[in-house]
């Protein structure tokens, strides 16, 4: 969504939001309106009501209605309004004078005047009516005076007071609307500046943005690109820091290559072209091992991602399947290959072609560093207590490690000056790079007895 966008949606919910408020306003405004108004009248109406039932006497022989003079100021001649009037014993079907059939009140008490709404001659018309009691034994029943006016006047009235408040509400939600608007716009406008700077920016700048100038809300957002841009800056690394290192490792074994390939073409006798061939051959498995495990190290770095697709694995079927798979391996060097250890599945959760990766690398480094007649054992089990963990062991025979170096051989092509230079110095760079980033711990250590190393490695269980 862009800014502009952001604007107009701001603007249409603020715009939904007031229009609401005003018609709920709207509703109780014409409710207060139609009671001020019915306050006002009502006084009116109860003076007149009280003005005939004050005129009302009783004598012996008849009761006496003479309506005053100041009752009847209803009818004025500006007035679009009606009045209609009755007075009459209450309970009696005819009434002492004025109109028959109006409307009766639900409940009255005596000398106290009750309002009320109802229809008559097919208008509208506010009533008031009220008990006068005679205190006469000839006319135990009171007198009920009714009073009644049409609404027009009243309806003017509330449409005035109505529509007066409305105007004045509606005046105030658009200014309302229009400062908030202006303060959205102003309130915007570091994070247009903020998108107009990382726009600006040349392609290789990936450093953080700074989150000085930008309102708090936005802050968590520029966290979340400066994160974003953190991780794409490693990935760059990563893939400068291997076309790098397979750039200057691969050289030398291309420069080889090619140097073999002309002494074989030079070659006229098929023995010593066989020979240079040979070494042609050697020299080739060598590069594509080196190639391979550029590639390895590359998928192992926890920045690519694969260390997030992670799978219930057992650890102790891998080493088996390894194992097996590399015996032809340990039977040309006459080295005698084992596994040791549960026949019980041990199940970490993992990525399974990096865990993997990460066996052969460790037997083939042992099998590579072993002489002919040596031992090389595998073991897999796992270690209860407190944090019960997965145990992974690779011992050998050969010439071991010294302890000064043993934190040096993790680094990559870090070779031990007494090993066979034929290899990378990349296996146990890349074997740490997937223990750590499965969560796992590894070590080495000597053997109990004898010559050798000992490879351990500690990973977490599934649950």
């Amino acid at each position: 969504m862009t800014q502009r966008s952001l604007r107009r949606q701001l603007a249409i919910w603020l715009v939904g939001v007031l229009s609401a408020l005003l018609l709920v306003d709207a509703w109780y405004s014409y409710g207060d309106a139609l009671r001020a108004a019915n306050q006002a009248y009502d006084r009116s109406l109860s003076a007149s009501i009280k003005g005939i039932a004050e005129r009302i006497q009783a004598t012996d022989q008849e009761i006496v209605v003479d309506i005053p003079y100041s009752a009847l100021e209803l009818f004025e001649s500006g007035s679009s309004d009606r009045v209609f009037y009755s007075v009459g014993v209450q309970g009696a079907s005819e009434v002492l004078t004025g109109y028959e059939g109006l409307p009766l009140p639900q409940a009255l008490r005596p000398n106290e005047p009750v309002f009320y709404d109802g229809i008559y001659k097919a208008q509208p018309v506010r009533w008031g009516a009220l008990l006068k009691p005679l205190y006469r034994a000839e006319f135990p029943q009171p007198v009920l005076v009714i009073l009644g006016e049409t609404t027009n006047s009243r309806q003017e009235v509330v449409q005035q007071l109505f529509w007066g408040e409305i105007w004045r509400k509606a005046a105030m939600v658009v200014v309302a609307l229009l400062v908030a608007l202006f303060a959205t716009a102003v309130a915007v406008k570091p994070v247009e500046h903020l998108g107009a700077s990382i726009r600006a920016r040349p392609e290789e700048d990936l450093t953080p943005i700074p989150a000085a100038d930008v309102p708090l809300e936005v802050v968590p957002l520029v966290d979340a690109i400066n994160h974003h841009m953190g991780r794409i800056d490693q990935m760059i690394q990563a893939r400068r820091r291997f076309i790098t290192d397979a750039a200057h490792q691969l050289r030398t074994p291309l420069a080889v290559l090619n140097t073999q390939a002309e002494y074989a073409l030079r070659q006229d006798h098929i023995g010593e072209m066989r020979a240079a061939i040979t070494a042609l051959h050697r020299s080739l498995g060598s590069a594509i091992r080196l190639t391979n495990q550029l590639l390895s190290l590359s998928r192992a770095e926890p920045i690519n991602g694969l260390m997030l697709t992670r799978q219930p694995v057992d650890l102790a079927a891998l080493a088996r399947d390894t194992v097996i798979e590399l015996l032809p391996l340990a039977a040309r060097k006459s080295i005698d290959l084992g596994l040791e250890g549960t026949e019980q599945p041990v199940t970490v959760a993992g990525n399974p072609v990096l865990l993997r990766e990460m066996l052969t690398n460790l037997i083939d480094n042992a099998l590579r560093y072993t002489p002919s007649g040596g031992l090389v054992t595998v073991r897999v089990d796992q270690a209860g207590g407190a944090a019960p963990h997965a145990r992974l062991y690779v011992s050998d025979t050969g010439v071991g490690i010294p302890v000064a170096q043993r934190e040096a051989v993790f680094h990559r092509f870090f070779r031990l000056d007494s090993t066979d230079h034929s290899g990378s110095g990349l296996g146990l760079s890349i074997v740490r790079e997937i223990v750590l980033g499965h969560g796992g711990e590894i070590h080495i250590t000597d053997p109990q007895n004898g010559p050798g190393v000992v490879v351990a490695v500690n990973l977490p269980l599934v649950g």
